[in-house]
């Protein structure tokens, strides 16, 4: 019995002391558990917030989408314009031809006031064009832009 009793001592002491090795051991993978549930719980919050900034930012971009649809159809617009004034350009060249076979003063009168009305439509398709032009150049270099910057970020 003598034997045991050193033995069951030895055990315990050994225990004791694995306990306490271990708690040590214990105690540091809590500490770095706790701190990496820290770090998921940051990861998340992070991940909630771009993914509100990606939904703006689609919100933008469909925003932006319709300023070009937009723009677009200010230029069907002006297209049909131009062709009426065209039109009435072809008219009124007709009507000049017209009057150079009649001589009618009248018929001059009118034609000159014609064709006065027909520049002062032309120079408001003239601001027009370059209004357009400018607001175009200002839309397209603001998507490059946008594009330029989207795809260094990615870098």
């Amino acid at each position: 019995m003598k034997t045991v009793v050193p033995f069951a001592t030895s055990l315990a002491l050994t225990l004791v002391l694995a306990s306490t090795m271990f708690a040590d051991d214990h105690a540091e993978m809590q500490k770095e558990h706790a701190a990496a549930h820290l770090q998921h719980d940051q990861w998340q919050a992070d991940h909630a917030k771009w993914h509100i900034q990606h939904l703006k930012a689609i919100s933008m971009l469909l925003r932006l989408q319709a300023e070009i649809i937009e723009h677009d159809a200010e230029l069907a617009q002006h297209d049909e314009e131009i062709r009426a004034h065209e039109d009435h350009a072809h008219h009124h060249a007709e009507e000049i031809t017209a009057h150079e076979k009649t001589g009618d003063a009248t018929a001059h009168d009118t034609q000159e006031q014609l064709h006065k009305d027909y520049m002062k439509k032309h120079e408001e398709f003239a601001k027009l064009h370059e209004k357009l032009h400018a607001e175009h150049e200002q839309l397209m270099a603001g998507i490059k832009k946008l594009f330029d910057q989207a795809q260094a970020a990615e870098k």
